[in-house]
């Protein structure tokens, strides 16, 4: 009896093992030639019931109905990449002209810090006092070299983006054909994928698939909501600041903040430290208080969405995105709650059995 649960135990941790190193080694080097494909294919199945509604009512032929459902998404995704992309751009430029006129005040602070210090150190031992005179002499160089440094990587990131424009469009333009091919033919393409698996798990692998799309609803829907609330407190802030072109502005900072662990504060902190050092104490306050409003904010709303929506406790995603950067940086961060929730739903259904 002993040996037979110690079989069915190493049975299973081997399933498990073979089943996270294909995970692995599709996420490694099969993602990023399917991912246009995957993107169809859910694109496609959201796409799903709406095909069918117009089928229905109004006798719609289903290669005409992806035609339409197609051309209105893409045009949707390609005006939100747009604006979002077109207005990080233009910020970006912004920035790289008025860094100036930010660090225009660095020097008289630097000189004001430099001659508290030296007030400081003037009755240290003389050592002592050489050794803190050289590091401060090299932390008001590289101060003074700040400006060119920061400038030299915005135009380094700048031309890398232009770089990758013919990857961006042809990724668009297989995405697009994809999405009108599976939307076209979507049972039949459906029905051919369960057809690559044994019979005998073929409801299984149906059951799955309904689940995995309807969890992946759920969590998409969430953080949509939460980017929304995002969006439209940012919005209200920019406009009240008067900032220029606020709708993609906002929108920028609205997107950064559902990826995860990046949130608002890469952008905000960042603006509230430049006007700090530029002396504008007052705008610097007030997009900290910005950034602290929407934190809060989201801190309140996500767990409630999330748990609602997913089922998903925040130190399980933690782990997920913390592995993830640790084994692929930012793609593991980004991919890795998407594996974890999928896995989730798969032990919660009795598919796997990796947890109790």
């Amino acid at each position: 009896m002993t040996e037979s649960k110690y079989l069915r135990f190493m049975v299973r941790l081997g399933s498990v093992l073979l089943a996270v190193i294909s995970a692995w080694l599709l996420f490694a080097y099969a993602l990023p030639w399917l991912l246009p494909f995957i993107f169809a294919m859910l694109t496609a199945r959201l796409l799903e019931p709406i095909l069918l509604y117009l089928k229905r009512r109004f006798r719609f032929r289903r290669g005409f109905s992806a035609a339409i459902c197609t051309i209105l998404v893409v045009s949707c995704v390609i005006t939100a990449v747009a604006l979002v992309a077109g207005g990080a751009i233009a910020k970006l430029i912004e920035l790289a002209r008025e860094l100036p006129s930010y660090f225009s005040n660095l020097p008289n602070l630097a000189d004001s810090l430099q001659n508290r210090l030296q007030n400081l150190i003037m009755s240290s031992s003389p050592e002592m006092r050489g050794l803190v005179e050289g590091a401060l002499g090299g932390i008001m160089r590289q101060a003074n070299e700040l400006p060119g440094l920061i400038s030299s990587r915005m135009i380094n990131f700048l031309t890398s983006c232009a770089s990758c424009m013919p990857k961006v469009i042809m990724f668009v333009v297989t995405y697009a054909v994809g999405t009108f091919f599976i939307s076209a033919s979507y049972e039949s393409v459906m029905k051919f994928i369960v057809r690559q698996f044994p019979e005998h798990l073929q409801g299984k692998i149906r059951g799955m698939k309904s689940d995995v799309f309807g969890t992946l609803g759920k969590w998409a829907r969430a953080e949509l909501i939460l980017m929304a609330v995002t969006f439209a407190e940012l919005l209200g802030a920019f406009m009240l600041l008067r900032i220029k072109s606020p709708l993609p502005a906002a929108l920028l900072v609205a997107v950064i903040d559902a990826l995860p662990v990046f949130g608002t504060g890469l952008v905000l902190l960042p603006w509230a430290v430049l006007l700090f050092i530029g002396g504008n104490f007052a705008r610097g306050a007030l997009i900290a208080v910005i950034w602290g409003v929407i934190t809060l904010v989201r801190s309140f709303l996500e767990p409630k969405l999330l748990g609602d929506n997913v089922g998903m406790h925040p130190a399980a995603t933690l782990l997920a995105i913390y592995a993830g950067y640790c084994v692929a940086g930012v793609k593991g961060m980004i991919f890795f709650p998407f594996i974890l929730i999928i896995l989730k739903q798969f032990n919660d259904k009795g598919y796997l059995k990796l947890w109790k």
